[in-house]
């Protein structure tokens, strides 16, 4: 019985150490450091540090695909984020023309080029399960503001 013990025995070392080893070369390597790190950025919402540091990661090392992975998510909650920036901008705009006593034909025309601009970035964007879901209303909500905007012009013009 010893003797099926001891068998057994060395397999299992060899395989703990080899397990042991795996998690050393994940955690101590530079690449894979640099996409925990860049995996904690993202979940945090600071997309811009993340798609920094996994891009340096994956530049460190092709075959990392969690650098790869947060690379990607990364650049598409970052065109979400754009596009809010740039919504929130063309609003802006836009209140500061409404505000105004009559509003010209070219400045009906810039407000149409907004809208148009807005519309078609929209429906370019793709949304991904992992994409923070208040990040995808929020420009869900933006892109029916402009739509409505939109069509409103349309009916004057």
């Amino acid at each position: 019985m010893e003797s099926t013990i001891s068998r057994y025995k060395s397999p299992m070392l060899i395989a703990l150490v080899l397990l042991f080893s795996m998690l050393a070369y994940f955690f101590f390597h530079p690449s894979y450091q640099k996409s925990l790190e860049a995996k904690l950025h993202y979940t945090m919402g600071d997309y811009q540090k993340a798609y920094t540091l996994s891009s340096e990661a994956y530049a460190l090392e092709p075959y990392n695909r969690m650098a790869n992975s947060i690379m990607v998510q990364s650049k598409y909650a970052l065109r979400y984020v754009n596009y809010n920036t740039q919504a929130q901008k063309y609003l802006d705009v836009i209140s500061g023309y409404a505000k105004q006593e009559k509003i010209m034909l070219a400045e009906q025309m810039r407000i149409k080029m907004m809208c148009d601009i807005m519309i078609d970035k929209h429906q370019k964007m793709q949304a991904t399960i992992l994409i923070d879901k208040d990040l995808v209303k929020q420009s869900l909500r933006y892109y029916e503001q402009f739509v409505d905007l939109h069509e409103k012009l349309i009916k004057t013009l």
